[in-house]
């Protein structure tokens, strides 16, 4: 079935019929979309074809070298527009966003303020995430040094040819370090990847990219508490995937601005191969004001897993 089955956008949101909208913070959503790295030309010409992209979009994804690359940076680019039109009444060539220092994706001011949406993205393998925040129209984007929310994800895929220990020297703390050490080595590998999604969702989350010490915080597992989240297919049936509760970041300079936000990861697994996580940041004064607090995001996520075709329709 070709992805690029329609130049439309339903009228109908898909997952958010019933979704309402403030001024505070609100429900969060995740998206989970596949990609299809293998489109054939005439797909990837009818993606184009949309005019969904902004010339400087189409620019950026025709740059890639790898064909591959080029179909996962158009259909990345399609996906998130299209899910954040699940959200609003804008049309998905309508959005339009601005970069922080170190490349974030925001929505400009004026759609912050028309729409209340902060949203965070991530790809690896034949997956796309999408994070989706709703309402919120009063919390500054999370690339400003006085950022009232940070809010970020990940997923990564495990790989067997990843060499760990240099990156374990590198980049995990002592105490990150020395608990994988301690896990049989079969399950070694599958901590670094949990490790490293966690962690990739906070720098995310604060929008400072490798800019931000990956030793600055500590990932701690030990307080987990397991459990399962029910996740909607595009046909209405239900899946159950694997849901952590109670990830632990432990930030090693007292000083760092993330000392003054509460905050709170959830870490789950899409399937064997996939593992993810969402990490949210909220300062404590706007915390202590919204009914829905950090602390207890993880009971609030609305997980959707849908196709592109889905989207296109």
């Amino acid at each position: 079935m070709s992805v690029m089955s329609s130049a439309t956008q339903s009228t109908t949101p898909l997952a958010v019929q019933s979704g309402t909208r403030s001024t505070g913070f609100s429900q969060p959503y995740v998206y989970f979309v596949p990609l299809n790295g293998a489109l054939s030309p005439a797909d990837y010409e009818a993606g184009l074809a949309l005019g969904w992209l902004t010339d400087d979009e189409v620019v950026k994804v025709s740059r890639y070298r790898s064909v591959s690359a080029r179909n996962n940076g158009l259909q990345v680019r399609l996906g998130l527009r299209a899910v954040l039109s699940l959200h609003s009444e804008l049309k998905p060539n309508e959005w339009r966003f601005n970069y922080g220092a170190k490349g974030k994706p925001a929505l400009t001011p004026d759609l912050l303020a028309k729409t209340g949406l902060h949203f965070n993205l991530s790809h690896s393998g034949e997956w796309l995430m999408i994070g989706i925040v709703m309402g919120g129209h009063a919390l500054k984007a999370d690339h400003y040094a006085d950022a009232d929310l940070c809010f970020g994800v990940d997923i990564e895929r495990e790989r067997s040819s990843t060499d760990i220990v240099p990156i374990l020297n590198h980049y995990f703390t002592q105490a990150e370090t020395d608990t994988l050490l301690q896990l049989p080595s079969s399950l070694q590998r599958q901590r670094f990847f949990d490790l490293w999604a966690v962690k990739e969702s906070y720098i995310k989350a604060r929008g400072l990219g490798l800019a931000l010490s990956l030793k600055s915080f500590s990932v701690d597992f030990s307080l987990i508490a397991l459990g399962s989240v029910n996740v909607q297919l595009a046909d209405k049936s239900h899946q159950t995937i694997e849901l952590q509760q109670g990830v632990k970041l432990d930030f090693t300079e007292d000083e760092d601005i993330a000392t003054t936000m509460v905050w709170q990861t959830v870490f789950g697994r899409l399937d064997q191969q996939y593992r993810f996580a969402i990490t949210f940041g909220l300062t404590k004064q706007v915390n202590d004001q919204h009914s829905l607090r950090v602390e207890s995001i993880d009971h609030s996520l609305n997980i959707y897993q849908l196709s592109l075709a889905d989207l296109l329709v």
